[in-house]
């Protein structure tokens, strides 16, 4: 593995001369008595690889690095080299990808600043760039001081000068970084514990490659400022355009209707005379008419009106005849009646109407009982037939049961008679026995040969058949095997070729969704800040107006936009006061400063009726037409005598004269003294506030404490809406949305084409495959079938051969059986003759016979069993099913009891109804004779004396209407006539203007209309002229500019949203790479934690939402303790907790070395051992030098250096290997 294989120091702090110190790879441990110089070695690394500051190494100056035995010479120098061990360089990632970021340059000095050396070579890296090709590369540093104490200090790699950057541009190639930790020194631990959770979030900031976007971040949105500041500057030239083209287009409108517009003026002009003259000679010869029949008519009106006044008389003398008789004779007790009658009438309705209901509920109870009854009836029938299936049932299972019984007794007696039987054949038995003994062995000897006879026949057969085919398929094999080979290659080629599209198209594919990711993880992010902004705004909003409706000013801004005029503003708009009064004179005006000023009353009375109707509460308002200020009488005494007066407060207000009066209404007689001290000796006389806010009443009450500005409160000179962090924050959530939102147009149109794109590259990518698969699966094919057909060939060859000495043996054996097989099939026949002859014996037929029985017997008994199981099971049903009718039998008895009371309670109601429709049937019959009475006695002469009363009234309107018509006929007559001489005149005045001939006019038009026409003409006129003729021209050039601008501003637009869209792509991949890094990294910790500790841990961000504005903390649960953070745990707890951490980052961003110096200090032993165990694991991978002084982690290492330093010496080191 790459390892720092030599450390080599010339006059380095302790060490003197020149030491060389070789390392090995993995476990190296450090050690040796305090101040030996042991960690000496560590600063040293740091030094060469420019990996810290001098403070970092134990230093306050760099000159303090050179051993201090060389400080009388004039000059003297410390040089420091690293020979790393680079066999084995492909192994170094580890798997870990590092982040695309680049190093920023780098001091050569850090601290002296007087002089800087930094030589410099043509190429110096090129040895270095070429790692493959070498297998050691050394780095020096030297240090060169002058007597004077000025210095320079020099960087080479492989002997050549460069720069710190370059040096760690090529460190980082080895995973060594200037930022990381592969180097822990005693105060790193420290550090870590100490350092805040915001710069602990820092680090996986740097391990995550942060800082990359945050640079590409910061130069889209220095061109996104460009790109706005051309935006807004285009479009002020294109207002300015806009403008100007607006004008001229106005022109070219006049230049082009204003010749039109005249010639269409002077024509309708003509029709016009023309239509008033025509018109005036019909006015005339209409009147003429009119007059004449006028005066006919009012003859025949003064004639009318004499017979009406006639027929009044007469009509009245009999009216007034009739209404004597009427009276005479009762006409209110007719009255009376019927209105009795009409509240009969409606009673009996509504008995009526009970009646039909409860008819209704009769009629449905009884239906209900029918059914009730109906149903009980099936019941009771489901009951009995219930009840006799039951003892048909019963008497079936008895008769089953003593059939069952008779079977099992005739079983018995057969097994009796078998078991006498059986005793009596005894012998027979054995007879039978060794005859069947003796045939089986013989059977099982001839069946397998009689067996193998036929089958060596066949086979002999099988077998020539076989040999010839073979011999015909292994000539077709050969041929078949030569065309598929050829046919292979073919294949082969094209699989090739289908395999190099399948990766092309793959990794575009991949490159495609890995863009549509970012997109859709973008999109994600902005909905979410979207939703989050908006509630956010909506809140502020929500608070805003809940402020300005509880302060008034929601009021305030209704009215400001109401649009009413004479509205002057609030009392706190229209005064101003110098700063150190304001307090005070806000007190003294209390809620008045909240009054709206208005002109008159009739403007408060707008504003209370707008206020009304929007709902938008209460105001108080002060017309300066009405307002009477109190009387002020100022007591000059006070100016002179009084310690701490300022002033009266009326005096101190700042406004316009006209509102002179107003502030003397909000502030009457209040004075102004400067504190509260020297207000009370005047308590009681005056009304006073002070300078801190105190109210002293005249009537001697007190006011004061502890005061605090709230926003939204009204304050002189200014109406604080909000408060204006809140504004700012509210205009920031505004433009964000606004931003978001073209920024989310632009990403889903990005998406769509993005996923057409993944849809299209998908489709070939799978065309691809297909296509890859079918060649594939073609040379798979043609693979197996060569090897079908090779294996075949084989196979055939081997089995000709094979089948070939089988037929051989074959015919060899067939020969041997056809020898045997006849003997043995004699002697069989022989024993099966004796058999035969013992079993035709009459013991041996009764026992097959008594066994044929018995078996007969036992099916019939479990037969008679399942058929008595069967039918209990059956009973049992029958009796469930009988329990159950018997159930609802009750139930529908209980509800059959219910519907006949309900009917009873019905039928009962309806005889009380039918009494009361009886009574109310007699009262109306009453009411009713009682009006035919009466109304036979009024009857003639009421109709009468209606009539008569009809009549008079048509005849006093008929009179009235011919009056009426008479008058209006009189004055329109004196209208026509002088109206005839009117026009008369005009005729002869019009006359004149008539061209001769007449031309001719449109029979359609009116001349209301014309004379609209002409006036609208004329207005066109007046309002195009002056007409400018060079505006067409100008305009088209205008409107050529203007294209030419908005186009480039679509182009601008279309840039602005691009680089907002990719701001948040690279903010996108920012957080992306942070979670990545963030989730690795506590992966780590929590199982180096857990190895370490015995104990389990995390890492927790303050804010998952908002990383990059949180901190990081670490959270731990050690063993038997309960879950505590960093700052509350012991001393030996943290260092393993900060330790876990350093672990974790070394692992997430491995490097070939590390170097801890006395990490250990604050852990007791176990910790310790626990430690070295787990550096000892990870040595395997890297190499780890570490400075220590404790046992364990000496006994974990592989070998140890000792480092001593005699008195007055320099520093010594001795190298030990540790055996197991």
């Amino acid at each position: 593995m790459v390892h720092i294989k030599r450390l080599e120091l010339t006059n380095f702090k302790s060490f003197g001369g020149t030491t060389t110190i070789p390392l090995l790879p993995g476990f190296t441990v450090v050690s040796g008595p305090n101040g030996s110089g042991k960690s000496n070695i560590l600063d040293a690394l740091l030094f060469c690889l420019g990996l810290s500051t001098s403070k970092g190494m134990r230093a306050e100056r760099l000159p303090d690095l050179v051993n201090n035995k060389l400080a009388g010479r004039k000059t003297v120098e410390t040089i420091v080299t690293v020979t790393f061990d680079l066999e084995d360089l492909s192994n170094q990632n580890n798997g870990y990808k590092e982040p695309d970021s680049s190093q920023p340059q780098l001091p050569e000095v850090e601290e002296n600043g007087e002089k800087i050396l930094a030589s410099e070579s043509e190429d110096p890296f090129e040895i270095a760039n070429s790692f493959d090709s070498l297998v050691e590369w050394s780095i020096s540093r030297r240090l060169r001081v002058t007597k004077q104490g000025t210095y320079t200090s020099t960087y080479y790699m492989n002997g050549q000068p460069c720069t710190l950057t370059e040096l760690h541009e090529q460190l980082n190639q080895l995973r060594v970084y200037a930022e990381g930790y592969n180097v822990v020194l005693q105060g790193d631990v420290t550090g870590i514990i100490s350092m805040k959770p915001r710069e602990r979030r820092e680090i996986i900031d740097e391990m995550a490659g942060v800082a990359q976007f945050d640079r590409k971040i910061s130069l889209a949105k220095g061109k996104l400022d460009e790109v706005k500041e051309q935006e807004e500057k285009s479009r002020i030239v294109e207002k300015e355009l806009q403008k100007q083209c607006d004008r001229l287009s106005q022109d070219c409108v006049k230049a082009k209707k204003y010749q039109q517009l005249r010639g269409e003026l002077e024509e309708k002009s003509l029709w016009q005379t023309i239509l008033r003259w025509q018109n005036l000679q019909k006015q005339v010869w209409k009147l003429r008419e009119n007059i004449e029949s006028g005066d006919r008519s009012l003859a025949e009106f003064n004639e009318n009106i004499q017979t009406k006044q006639t027929e009044i008389q007469e009509a009245q003398t009999e009216l007034d005849k009739f209404n004597a008789q009427v009276k005479a004779l009762g006409e209110e007790e007719l009255l009376a009646l019927q209105s009795n009658l009409a509240t009969q009438e409606a009673e009996r309705r509504q008995l009526q109407e009970k009646q039909k209901e409860l008819d209704t509920t009769i009629n449905q109870t009884k239906t209900n009982f029918s059914q009730l009854e109906e149903e009980v009836d099936r019941l009771q029938q489901s009951l009995e037939i219930l009840a006799t299936e039951k003892i048909v049932q019963s008497q079936n299972l008895s008769s089953l049961e003593a059939t069952r019984n008779e079977a099992q007794e005739i079983l018995n007696q057969q097994r009796e008679s078998a078991s006498a039987i059986a005793d009596t054949a005894e012998a027979w038995v054995k007879q039978q026995a060794q005859l069947h003994h003796q045939i089986e062995t013989l059977q099982q000897t001839v069946n397998p040969q009689q067996t193998e006879q036929a089958r060596v026949r066949e086979k002999i057969y099988q077998l020539e058949k076989q040999i010839q085919e073979q011999q015909e398929s292994l000539g077709t094999l050969e041929v078949e095997i030569e065309n598929q080979t050829k046919y292979y290659e073919q294949i082969k080629e094209s699989k090739e070729a289908s395999s190099y599209q399948v990766e092309s198209l793959t990794k575009q594919l991949e490159a495609v969704e890995q863009e549509l990711q970012i997109q859709q993880d973008t999109q994600t992010r902005l909905l979410q800040e979207q939703r989050d902004r908006q509630r956010k705004l909506d809140k502020l909003e929500a608070q805003q107006q809940a402020i300005q409706e509880a302060t008034g000013t929601y009021a305030t801004k209704m009215l400001q936009q109401s649009g009413i005029s004479g509205i002057c503003g609030l009392v706190a708009q229209l005064g101003k006061v110098e700063p150190k009064y304001q307090l005070a004179l806000e007190i003294a005006a209390g809620a008045r400063l909240g009054n709206m000023v208005v002109e008159n009353d009739r403007v408060a009375a707008s504003g209370i009726e707008f206020l009304k109707k929007q709902k938008a509460g209460r105001m108080t308002f002060l017309p300066l037409n009405k307002i009477r200020p109190p009387r002020l009488n100022q007591d000059n005494s006070l100016r002179w005598g009084a310690a701490g007066f300022i002033d009266y407060a009326v005096n101190l207000i700042d406004c316009d004269f006209r509102y002179g009066n107003i502030f003397a209404y909000v502030f009457g007689s209040t004075v102004v003294f400067d504190t509260l001290a020297n207000a009370r000796q005047h308590l009681g006389k005056y009304r006073i506030v002070t300078l801190d806010g105190e109210i002293l009443e005249s009537s001697g009450a007190m006011t004061g404490g502890s005061m605090s500005r709230r926003s939204g409160s009204l304050h002189f000179g200014t109406v604080d809406d909000s408060d204006s962090t809140e504004i700012g924050e509210m205009e920031s959530h505004r433009q964000r949305l606004q931003e978001i939102d073209i920024v989310l147009e632009r990403c889903v149109a990005e998406i769509s084409k993005l996923q057409e794109k993944v849809k299209e590259r998908s489709q070939a990518l799978m065309e691809g495959r297909q296509y890859f698969r079918e060649t594939q699966l073609k040379v798979e094919q043609i693979e197996a079938e060569l090897q079908k057909l090779t294996k075949q060939q084989e196979q055939g060859q081997g089995q000709l051969e094979k089948n070939t000495q089988e037929l051989a043996n074959a015919q060899t054996r067939l020969v041997s059986l056809d020898r045997e097989i006849p003997v043995q099939e004699t002697q069989l026949t022989q024993l099966r003759e004796t058999l035969a002859e013992l079993e035709k014996s009459h013991t041996h037929s009764e026992w097959q016979q008594m066994q044929s029985m018995i078996r007969s017997q036992e099916a019939v008994l479990q037969e008679r069993e399942t058929t008595l199981r069967t039918a209990e099971q059956q009973l049992q049903d029958l009796e469930n099913q009988q329990q159950l009718l018997q159930e609802k039998v009750e139930a529908t008895s209980r509800r059959r009891s219910e519907y006949q009371e309900q009917e009873l309670k019905a039928k009962n109601t309806i005889k009380e109804v039918n009494s009361q429709i009886l009574v109310v049937h007699e009262q109306i019959a009453q009411t009713k004779a009682g009006m035919a009475k009466a109304e036979e006695k009024l009857g003639t002469e009421k109709q009468k004396r209606d009539q008569a009363e009809a009549n008079l009234r048509e005849l006093h309107l008929a009179k009235q209407q011919l009056e009426w018509q008479l008058q209006k006929l009189q004055e329109s007559q004196q209208g026509r006539r002088e109206q005839l001489v009117a026009l008369q005149t005009q005729l002869e005045e019009q006359k004149a203007e008539v061209p001769d001939p007449i031309p001719t006019v449109p029979e359609n038009i009116k001349m209301g209309e014309l004379e609209k026409e002409v006036r609208a003409l004329q207005k066109q006129l007046q309002a195009l002229e002056p007409v400018n003729m060079l505006a067409l021209e100008e305009y088209e050039q205008t409107q050529k500019r203007l294209e030419e601008l908005s186009q480039k501003l679509s182009t601008l637009e279309g840039e602005r949203t691009e680089l907002l869209l990719r701001i948040e792509n690279f903010t996108t991949l920012r957080q992306r790479s942070f979670f990545e890094a963030f989730d690795a990294v506590n992966q780590n910790f929590q199982t180096i934690f857990a190895t370490l500790s015995e104990g389990d841990g995390y890492l927790q961000l303050e804010n998952q939402e908002d990383p990059f504005n949180s901190g990081l903390n670490l959270v731990a649960h050690p063993k038997g303790k309960p879950v505590q953070r960093l700052a509350s745990m012991s001393g030996g707890e943290k260092s393993l907790t900060a330790l876990s951490f350093i672990f974790a980052l070394q692992r997430y961003r491995p490097s070939p070395f590390y170097a801890f110096d006395e990490v250990d200090m604050f852990l007791d032993g176990a910790n310790v051992e626990r430690l070295a165990k787990m550096i000892k694991q990870q040595a395997q991978q890297a190499q780890f030098i570490v400075v220590s002084l404790r046992r364990p982690m000496m006994e974990s290492s592989e070998r140890t250096i000792g480092v001593t330093q005699a008195r007055g010496a320099h520093t010594q080191v001795l190298g030990i290997k540790m055996t197991r």
